[in-house]
């Protein structure tokens, strides 16, 4: 699983590194949902720690964009994703260009 450079991380996180070390070696975090882009449909997805190590997308080509705690804040901190392409003049309908 591959992370973007600038990762966005909601306010709950607390140890980052911590999280990042699990990710990487496939480990399940509880309440941590990702946002994920998969390159194959060119779409975000929210998913789980415990989803998004599952076999049916361990396979696919995604990178992680943003990591909160909860599901709640992670639509917060996909909306501030959208909040900030939009202000730096970026298409925030464009999954792509949310994660620059």
């Amino acid at each position: 699983m591959e992370l973007i450079e600038n990762l966005f991380v909601g306010g709950n996180v607390t140890d980052l590194e911590t999280i990042v070390y699990s990710l990487r070696r496939e480990v399940p975090v509880l309440r941590l949902y990702c946002i994920v882009y998969f390159e194959d449909k060119n779409r975000l997805e929210l998913l789980s720690s415990h989803e998004l190590l599952h076999a049916r997308n361990k396979n696919r080509p995604a990178k992680i964009a943003g990591i909160a705690m909860g599901r709640e804040e992670t639509v917060d901190l996909l909306l501030f994703m959208a909040e900030k392409a939009q202000e730096e003049g970026r298409n925030p309908a464009n999954p792509r260009e949310l994660m620059l």
